[in-house]
């Protein structure tokens, strides 16, 4: 892959290339992928597509035991405050307004 120059001094006046050269692994027109990058990273797909399966593993374990915990739980230890019903009637014209609000 084509990349940006970025030169600098190394402080006895010479200049350091970093990154200006032409990949030898990809295509320079396409930048696809050449046979020589493509016969380097055959040894490592298996092994690397094993370790992606076995995160993946983890991770939607993890999800799904964390949220079918959760549906359990039923929050009957959590006390309510006590609500007047002025302030029922207050909160449901509140919702009712925003929900027509909304619907515009």
């Amino acid at each position: 892959m084509l990349q940006i120059a970025r030169f600098e001094e190394d402080g006895e006046g010479e200049e350091k290339n970093f990154g200006t050269q032409q990949s030898k692994y990809h295509d320079p027109r396409t930048f696809k992928m050449t046979p020589a990058m493509i016969r380097a990273r055959r040894p490592f797909f298996w092994k690397n597509a094993a370790t992606f399966a076995v995160l993946s593993t983890i991770t939607v374990s993890i999800y799904a035991y964390t949220y079918s915990f959760l549906g359990k739980d039923d929050f009957s230890d959590v006390p309510i405050p006590p609500i007047t019903e002025e302030e029922l009637t207050k909160l449901k014209k509140e919702y009712m307004a925003e929900q027509a609000a909304n619907k515009k």
